[in-house]
């Protein structure tokens, strides 16, 4: 059975595993650091993993700080199965801890993650760079 667990730095080669696996929006290695990477788990947001039978099959990341989904991608092999929309569902309820009124992210322009985003309640508003489009939703902050 799959489990949704909070990551820590030492799920960081599962996660490289993950996320240089993916074949819509690629990412060169080395383009981001194992420090970058540690300070997102760990000092500047949150992350999360789906895992089973002892291997990483998706991640999510959230920055707190400025409400940015940095991540989120689900092994090719393991698409379809909804780990993606738990992976969501987990970073949405975090964030709502965090004091940002909007989150963001942005993605591929052609990419089936953009169909992902608007069925979990996000809406395109505009190009982000030549190749990226950016999506926003209210964060709905708990209130103390």
């Amino acid at each position: 059975m799959p489990t949704l667990r909070q990551a820590t730095p030492a799920d960081m080669p599962g996660i490289w595993e993950v996320r240089y696996s993916v074949t819509e929006n690629t990412l060169a290695p080395g383009r981001i650091s194992d420090e970058e990477l540690k300070d997102s788990l760990q000092d500047t947001g949150c992350g999360w993993v789906v895992e089973s039978d002892g291997r990483i099959d998706g991640f999510a990341i959230g920055i707190g700080l400025n409400g940015n989904v940095w991540a989120l991608f689900v092994r090719p092999g393991a698409q379809g199965l909804g780990y993606g929309a738990r992976l969501h569902m987990a970073m949405i309820e975090w964030f709502r801890t965090q004091p940002v009124s909007t989150l963001w992210l942005s993605t591929g322009t052609h990419t089936r993650a953009r169909a992902f985003y608007e069925q979990h309640g996000w809406s395109c508003v505009g190009p982000s760079g030549a190749d990226e489009v950016r999506y926003e939703r209210p964060n709905m902050p708990v209130s103390f």
